[in-house]
């Protein structure tokens, strides 16, 4: 059998302080960041709030997020709608979606996020020949 690759884990993550303007403390680590791939992705991250923690709404006008939920429960509103997240739940976080995270478990609530350009930037960093025509 092959040797495993190892390129990050999430050893060594950084406490965050107020996360985004929430409460508490809460553990994040980048595990990739276009690392000499060609696509339009920015960065895969691993989150995690302590359990009554929260991560302030806020937005990102530059890259759009994919959050899959590893461990935990809570909730995340989507531009002020509310919605459970369990362990297996992927969010789909739209360019300009205000997002804010809330553990309403007992236990640390983590996720992955995916981070992939929007149009714009991806065309800026990336070139216009690899975006299809017609997105915005």
């Amino acid at each position: 059998m092959p040797d495993e690759l190892i390129v990050a884990d999430t050893a060594g993550a950084s406490a965050v302080h107020a996360m985004h303007g929430g409460a508490d403390v809460a553990r994040w680590k980048c595990l990739a960041r276009r690392m000499g791939l060609a696509g339009t992705w920015e960065a895969i991250e691993w989150a995690s709030l302590p359990p009554g923690a929260v991560c302030g709404e806020h937005r990102h006008t530059r890259t759009e997020e994919l959050y899959f939920v590893i461990s935990g429960e809570g909730e995340i509103l989507l531009n002020d709608v509310a919605h459970h997240i369990r362990p297996g739940h992927l969010v789909v976080n739209g360019l300009g979606t205000r997002h804010q995270f809330r553990n309403l478990g007992d236990e640390d609530l983590n996720w992955l996020v995916i981070e992939v350009f929007g149009p714009d930037t991806a065309r800026t960093l990336v070139g216009a020949s690899t975006i299809p025509e017609g997105t915005s």
